[in-house]
């Protein structure tokens, strides 16, 4: 039975060949391995060891150190406890226990930077303590304590954390495994994930509706104010979202020390070329029900939302009162993160593993569902913020929106064709950063300024006053300043005097600026200063009194 469930996990291709074995049988089978060959032990692929109990308390033991003596410290005496207290510990959540006599050494000259930082100490004495503590580390991995050992330990740290806390997961789903005779997180996540998913997205569409926000609110908010104390209580004690932060830093340099995982720079930087996969009737993924009884809880509930939103917002006819602001800005940011998110969930199910499943069609064709609810759902995003559009004019965060709406849709089509094709995650998150990469290029190129005030003075001379309030509050460059000239003949006297004063003072900043050299040239304002008449000379300026645009700010803050 422990062989049949035996836990698989997926790591680097330089971990792939490796074990998870208890410390013991670990040990004697690298014995008889290294019996076995003529070569030498250093050149033994690495041993998977397992994880026992004392090494969780020392990880916890060197994370309350640190909070302690660095995150609560003042001095040099916690820094002292600190490199008095933490080869111990080290020792004590050890792995392997390799060059007894080096680790001695290491030890003893750590105590003694301890010492001098409990006498009068220096930032030196830190540093080297610091140090040592990775040379202590380096001799539990066999290696020496010399500078080249200690950059290795540095550059093998990111891939080595990631090797442990492998480790850490898989001993933790062979124990569950070999007590309940299944795989750990297939029972977990089959019951788990499908409900956790919906809650998580259900959210996400109350917060998109103002209105059915405020409406469970109120009805919750007993529970909220127990909510609410725990939090507190909970809050008092961590105190701030930078210690939480500490103590993560704390535990992963606590877990690199004592499971160290020495590499060389060429296996630090290997990466291997992202082909595409193909599927193999061999491999079976124990996710698959978790994955796909989710897939059926969120097709169902994007169907009711679907339903609900082109209701009660297609037909754009809204009762007095509508809360634009709320469902049609705020809202299509919940919407949009609904979308980004959904995109990511298709990519983690569609993995490397779940690729080669032979039940893949099935789960397959679920997701191609859901993903034509997301794009329907793309479709009621681009409806709110044209909403928004038509109910004060466009500004430049608008045109953002609706660029980063795209990118996320498109993002959609990509995993689709990921799933249909059966391309990689890495060929996903190539083209995915090309998209975004190209929306963020056509923002930086394309005159979007020029066109955000087009389309609200468009609307100011066809008598849609709203979009006023977008050319008075919000800033624009030269090519926006230029858009506004046909505002200068527009019916209502305080737009057009409001934006006359604007068009005056811009003419000035540039007049009365510093001689501009060849290397600063802009066209716009050359166009400008030719296109707009001197104050002297334009009969429209002369009887605007002072505090014109003053006053249009005012008029227009009404439709903000």
């Amino acid at each position: 039975m422990e062989e049949r469930w035996r836990p698989q996990i997926n790591m680097p291709s330089f971990l792939s060949d490796s074990r998870v074995l208890p410390n013991s049988i670990a040990a004697e089978q690298l014995a008889a391995e290294r019996l076995a060959t003529d070569q030498p032990a250093q050149e033994q692929s690495p041993v998977r060891l397992g994880v026992a109990w004392r090494e969780l308390l020392a990880v916890l033991l060197l994370v309350v150190l640190g909070d302690l003596t660095l995150y609560w410290g003042h001095g040099f005496g916690g820094y002292a406890l600190l490199l008095a207290a933490a080869p111990l510990a080290v020792l004590l959540g050890a792995a392997r226990h390799q060059r007894p006599w080096q680790i001695l050494a290491a030890t003893l000259m750590i105590w003694g930077a301890a010492l001098r930082l409990a006498w009068c100490g220096n930032w030196l004495a830190f540093a080297l303590g610091g140090v040592l503590l990775i040379c202590l580390s380096t001799s539990l991995a066999g290696a020496g304590m010399y500078l080249g050992d200690v950059l290795r330990w540095l550059a093998s740290f990111i891939p080595s954390l990631f090797r442990s806390l492998a480790d850490y997961e898989a001993t933790f789903r062979r124990r569950v495994s070999l007590r309940w005779g299944l795989p750990a997180r297939a029972i977990l996540w089959a019951y788990l994930l499908p409900p956790i998913c919906g809650v998580v997205f259900l959210g996400l569409f109350i917060q998109a509706n103002p209105d059915i926000s405020l409406w469970i609110q109120q009805r919750l908010l007993s529970f909220q104010e127990l909510w609410s104390q725990a939090w507190n209580q909970v809050w008092s004690v961590i105190g701030s979202p930078y210690r939480m932060g500490f103590w993560l830093i704390c535990g992963s340099v606590a877990i690199g020390l004592m499971r160290p995982h020495l590499m060389t720079l060429y296996e630090v930087f290997q990466f291997e070329p992202l082909e595409d996969l193909k599927v193999d009737n061999t491999s079976r993924t124990d996710l698959y029900p978790a994955y796909r009884n989710t897939l059926l809880v969120l097709i169902v509930l994007f169907a009711m939302y679907l339903v609900f939103e082109f209701v009660t917002m297609w037909t754009r006819t809204f009762p007095p009162g509508f809360h634009y602001s709320g469902y049609a800005h705020e809202g299509a940011a919940w919407l949009t993160v609904a979308l980004a998110l959904a995109t990511i969930m298709l990519s983690i199910i569609f993995h490397a593993s779940m690729m080669t499943d032979p039940r893949m069609p099935a789960l397959r064709n679920l997701a191609m569902i859901w993903a034509a609810e997301n794009i329907l759902l793309a479709l009621a995003v681009y409806n709110r913020l044209f909403i928004y559009v038509g109910f004060n004019g466009m500004t430049r965060m608008r045109v953002v929106g609706i660029l980063g709406v795209t990118s996320v849709l498109a993002g959609v089509v990509l995993v689709m064709i990921k799933i249909s094709r059966g391309h990689s995650f890495g060929w996903l998150l190539k083209n995915q950063i090309f998209v975004v990469a190209v929306a963020a290029y056509l923002y930086a190129v394309l005159p979007v300024d020029g066109w955000v005030m087009t389309y609200n003075v468009r609307q100011v001379l066809a008598g849609n006053l709203p979009p006023s309030v977008q050319i008075a509050h919000h800033p624009t460059t030269t090519e926006g300043w230029l858009a506004l000239l046909p505002l200068q003949q527009a019916e209502n006297p305080v737009i057009r005097e409001g934006v006359v004063e604007m068009l005056t003072n811009h003419e000035r900043r540039l007049k009365n600026g510093p001689p501009i050299d060849w290397t600063a040239r802009q066209l716009a304002d050359e166009r400008f200063l030719r296109e707009v008449p001197l104050p002297e000379n334009d009969t429209l300026r002369k009887p605007i009194k002072p505090g014109a645009e003053d006053r249009f700010r005012s008029f227009s803050f009404q439709w903000y």
